[in-house]
């Protein structure tokens, strides 16, 4: 099926991947997962206590854990039964554990599916798009493999849980899913739509022609969350999310169009697919503001595919620095890391260490790597996607780890996603971030809490941040960093006429240890004038379980600038 390329062929697997120098990984995690959680051992159960915890305290990890347990065993049991179709028992054990998704509740997680009193067990959510796009592939990629009960259930609960479902929100009052929406311009778009346009290229085709100005229109609201910068403002893990299943859908309805329709034309896709390689600050130490993570690993696949349509302005890391599976297990995303995978570039990746300064004039990021050590500052405002109050947050990276940290993502609870609490988290709250608090005053949430005056040039980056925060007597607070390829000098000008105390804070990785102007961080120094601050250290767990330090320089009556250098 030329949709699915050469998902379709059991050429590629049988041959191609099962003997490929360069799918080794890719075999290799499929058979973790197959002897860990699958071979000899029961399907997991999805439990309604599970289920109704998120409801009545505010977990989710319980229940996705196991939810998430389940796709994964499907996916791997699915590839590893295209590789060797000789060995019945990954079939056997792949039919049972469809059958058992098939019998789910509900495919929504508990988390977008809060209804405890009535039965809702159709409504669409992320991963109920992404369990039935998986469904219609894996009928596809299989075939009459799977038996004729199987098949059949599957293309029953596609049409129950996603066409009728989906249909009926645009019936009589014209009801809308809120990812639909004009003002939806985050990753639910783009994984949503994505998901329910690719099953409906690949299930039903004819309702695709009629359902394609809905879906070109939701695509292109997914494009306009970004600046033409292409900075993911949702944290690196969600352009891997978000624009991997765009790109899904983007080269599958360029085949459904025979090349009719093709976003890789679009200058805005390409600024986006360059956004990754931007991101790696020391080995896998990344940038992580808003919901990222500190370390990052790649989607070898979707960049390999991504090189092919741009050429040298994609540019792809070691496969040491990729993963396959990235927990959640994305069928489509897993089995594209094999399918879109280049040898050619597999074999050639691009140096990692290079020295390289980005500047996103969008979002009002600013990355710099040098050979000793990478470098991240952000302006912006406190209400983008995924917002954290961070404005003037940095990021200092040396040895394959950050050492002065942005925290990234905090655990997934009911409280991280309401603007009423989200802001106590350590995670989200600017207490949490690298930026001064003045009189007790943190920044604030809100779009009119932002930066101005920012400048970018060679080596330097600077803005004014005192419009974060509701601090009065705060006129001006002139926040600027100079970097050279050995050390960063950071610089913070205060006109403020208040009596509350300054304090100046760090956030580090590792316990730093004080002597007197100099302080160990690590592999990193930083070099202040102890005649100007008290400085004291704590900790702080996070919502992760890991343990954070707090490096805070209460500024003496008076004193209105303080400088630190890190190297």
């Amino acid at each position: 099926m030329k949709l699915l390329g050469k998902s379709a062929s059991p050429e590629f697997w049988q041959n191609t991947v099962r003997n490929g120098e360069c799918y080794k990984a890719f075999i290799a995690d499929r058979m973790i997962i197959w002897k860990n959680d699958c071979e000899g051992k029961p399907i997991p159960e999805l439990k309604y206590s599970a289920f109704k915890l998120f409801k009545v305290n505010g977990n989710r990890q319980i229940y996705e854990d196991v939810y998430f347990m389940r796709r994964r065993n499907m996916a791997a049991a699915c590839h590893l039964a295209l590789i060797y179709p000789e060995e019945e028992k990954y079939l056997v054990y792949l039919q049972d554990i469809i059958f058992s998704v098939l019998n789910e509740y509900t495919w929504c997680l508990p988390a977008h599916n809060t209804a405890l009193e009535r039965n809702n067990n159709v409504h669409i959510d992320l991963f109920a798009s992404e369990t039935g796009f998986a469904l219609a592939e894996i009928y596809h990629m299989m075939g009459e493999r799977l038996e004729p009960l199987i098949r059949s259930r599957i293309v029953t609960e596609i049409n129950r849980r996603i066409f009728d479902s989906y249909f009926a929100g645009h019936e009589g009052s014209g009801n809308r899913f809120w990812w639909e929406k004009a003002s939806c311009t985050n990753n639910w778009t783009s994984v949503c739509m994505g998901s329910i346009g690719c099953t409906t290229m690949l299930m039903r085709p004819d309702l695709f022609e009629r359902l394609k100005p809905t879906f070109d229109f939701c695509m292109n609201n997914y494009l306009s969350g970004f600046g033409d910068d292409g900075y993911c403002l949702e944290g690196v893990h969600y352009w891997h999310y978000g624009f991997g299943f765009f790109t899904v859908y983007a080269e599958m309805v360029r085949k459904f169009t025979d090349g009719a329709q093709d976003y890789f034309k679009l200058p805005k896709v390409r600024a986006i697919a360059t956004f990754i390689q931007k991101m790696f600050l020391s080995g896998r130490a990344s940038v992580s503001f808003a919901d990222g993570t500190p370390s990052l690993e790649f989607h070898l696949g979707l960049c390999h595919f991504l090189k092919s349509e741009y050429g040298d302005e994609v540019k792809v890391y070691s496969p040491e620095f990729s993963y396959v599976e990235d927990g959640c297990s994305r069928f489509s995303l897993v089995t594209r890391y094999a399918s879109w995978l280049c040898e050619d570039y597999y074999n050639n990746p691009a140096p990692d260490n290079a020295p390289a300064e980005y500047y996103g004039a969008d979002s009002k990021w600013y990355v710099k790597r040098t050979e000793s050590f990478g470098f991240a500052a952000k302006a912006g405002n406190n209400d983008e996607h995924h917002n954290h109050n961070d404005i003037g947050s940095f990021i200092f990276a040396k040895g394959g780890r950050q050492l002065h940290c942005d925290l990234g993502r905090g655990e997934y609870t009911r409280q991280y996603f309401r603007n009423e609490t989200r802001y106590g988290i350590i995670e989200c709250r600017s207490l949490g971030h690298s930026v001064p608090y003045i009189a007790g005053c943190e920044q604030r949430f809100g779009k009119q809490y932002c930066a101005k005056d920012v400048v970018r040039d060679d080596g330097f980056f600077s803005f004014d941040m005192a419009g974060a925060y509701a601090c009065e007597g705060l006129n001006s607070l002139k926040r600027s960093f100079t970097v050279t390829d050995k050390r960063v000098t950071l610089t913070d000008l205060f006109d403020y006429v208040g009596t509350g105390d300054i304090t100046e804070r760090l956030v580090l990785s590792v316990e730093p240890t004080v002597m007197g102007g100099k302080i160990t961080v690590g592999d990193a120094t930083v070099s202040y004038d102890e005649s100007i601050c008290t400085v004291s250290v704590t900790s702080e767990p996070t919502t992760t379980k890991s343990t954070c330090y707090m490096l805070d320089f209460k500024l003496k009556d008076g004193v209105r600038e303080f400088k630190i250098t890190i190297e």
